[in-house]
């Protein structure tokens, strides 16, 4: 019989609370929760809320509708409705106008809420899932601290603290988020960003009314640039430049009453994932020709995925690894409420799309970036220079993770697939260390499958965790 053992937790987002809502542990055990936010378990940075003073404050909104993200949130978004708006109206109060038409309905699945109103409720969850360990007799604890090594001897796990305290465990499980943005060189100055998220309050202090700001790719965070500079800057003094290599996302628009989603009827095998993608593409249209919106296919084409699996579409292994980036992308989504101002600046030559290739990016110095493009179609190259520019683009062909998660990867302890592009983890999400497991949305082959879809939506990350937490029961009772 075991004694009282220890488990870390290392993250505080979505992933970190799927994985120990229904984790295992008996009267006597300690759980720890290790995070920058952790004392907000379960938002993360995806669903932060930002200062009371920042005129951004709940800007940012999901990219579907509020019931893509279950029954339970819209109850309970419609339940705390009254405080809710009350905090919107003070930041945001064009939103409400928005949304207007669905809330006087009643309707609040419908409405794009603000992210950070949606991480209110999964702090609230993560809350609840702490308590009800601790109402079993465990002990617990959040730490807000950040991990930067992972070691294992005889004795357990020694994790090293950023401040250089060294804490232990008996068994860890790493969610530390999915991978940032490509990045393009230099590319990172006084007025040059890598990332939007967390340079809010920097960007807003160098931004001026009629200055250009370039954003370095063309999907939803692109769209939360325009969010931040709406609310610190009257909307007639926006300039935006966006570089992309593909079309925007797509708005996903919940009409009433609701339709279906649609019902994929490919079954394979195909001989390779060129032959699988133009078939997908193919059957797009046809229901497209037939009404379908995104609201209809991107839930529709997620549960064929996860039905079908993509080890039924394609025989190769090689094959199947290239599906997900490019299955996504056919998918991608995002806010209508910002594409539909979008649309609107860019009618009146406020925003301004470039289409082409980033190939080098130089931060020569404040207010000043000079940005290499290589031009779609013609394929020839330009050089462009900028005042403020924000690197909006996804992962790319490369695999940038945090420092704990590269450590993890450099030991041999966590493994990539054979493009680079992704994480492979056991069917338990087990990495090559026993008592290690890892889950984020960086994981793109879990066991014998590999994902057709990233592990993006909370509520897929949740199935993940409990079914990675019943096979740690099983071999626990096995042991």
């Amino acid at each position: 019989m075991r004694g009282p053992h220890h488990h870390l937790i290392i993250g505080d987002g979505a992933s970190a609370a799927a994985l120990a809502e229904t984790l295992v542990l008996t009267s006597g055990d300690q759980l720890t929760i290790l995070g920058a936010n952790a004392g907000q378990f379960g938002k993360g940075m995806a669903y932060a809320d930002h200062p009371s003073a920042a005129p951004w404050r709940y800007a940012y909104l999901l990219n579907s509708p509020s019931g893509a993200f279950g029954e339970s949130f819209v109850e309970w978004f419609e339940a705390n409705w009254g405080d809710i708006r009350s905090r919107i109206a003070a930041y945001q109060p064009r939103w409400l106008d928005f949304a207007a038409d669905h809330l006087d309905a009643g309707d609040f699945g419908a409405v794009f809420a603000p992210r950070a109103v949606f991480g209110d409720y999964l702090a609230e969850i993560g809350q609840g899932i702490l308590a009800m360990h601790a109402e079993a007799g465990v002990r617990v604890q959040q730490r807000t601290a950040l991990a930067t090594d992972l070691a294992k001897d005889e004795h357990g796990f020694r994790i090293t603290l950023a401040t250089g305290e060294v804490i232990r465990a008996d068994r860890v499980d790493v969610a530390t988020g999915g991978p940032s943005p490509q990045r393009f060189g230099a590319d990172s100055g006084p007025t040059a960003f890598t990332t939007l998220y967390g340079n809010e309050q920097t960007i807003a202090e160098v931004l001026r009314p009629g200055q250009e700001v370039t954003c370095l790719g063309g999907n939803a965070a692109m769209l939360d640039v325009l969010r931040l500079m709406q609310s610190v800057m009257d909307e007639q003094d926006i300039r935006l430049r966006v570089i992309t290599r593909g079309s925007k996302p797509e708005q996903l628009i919940w009409a009433r009453p609701r339709k279906e989603p649609v019902t994929p009827k490919l079954t394979g095998p195909y001989r390779d994932a060129d032959a699988l993608l133009a078939a997908v593409d193919a059957e797009i249209a046809a229901f497209r020709a037939k009404g379908a919106s995104m609201a209809e296919l991107r839930p529709g084409y997620l549960g064929w995925a996860a039905e079908r699996g993509l080890e039924t579409l394609l025989p190769s292994l090689s094959e199947r690894r290239k599906v997900m980036p490019q299955l996504e992308r056919r998918f991608r989504r995002a806010t209508h409420n910002s594409l539909a101002d979008y649309a609107r600046l860019q009618a009146a030559g406020q925003i301004v799309e470039e289409h082409g290739e980033i190939t080098w990016v130089y931060a020569e110095t404040e207010g000043k970036t000079r940005i290499r493009l290589k031009r779609a179609g013609t394929r020839t190259n330009e050089e462009i220079t900028t005042s403020v520019v924000i690197n909006t683009s996804g992962p790319g062909d490369q695999l940038a993770m945090d420092l704990l998660t590269s450590g993890l990867i450099r030991n041999g302890w966590l493994r990539m697939n054979e493009t680079k592009t992704g994480l492979i983890v056991g069917p338990g999400l087990e990495t090559e260390v026993e008592g290690l497991r890892y889950l984020s949305p960086a994981v793109t082959e879990i066991g014998a499958e590999v994902l057709a879809f990233p592990l993006e939506d909370v509520s897929a990350l949740a199935a993940r965790a409990k079914a990675a937490n019943q096979i740690a029961i099983y071999e626990r009772f096995q042991s």
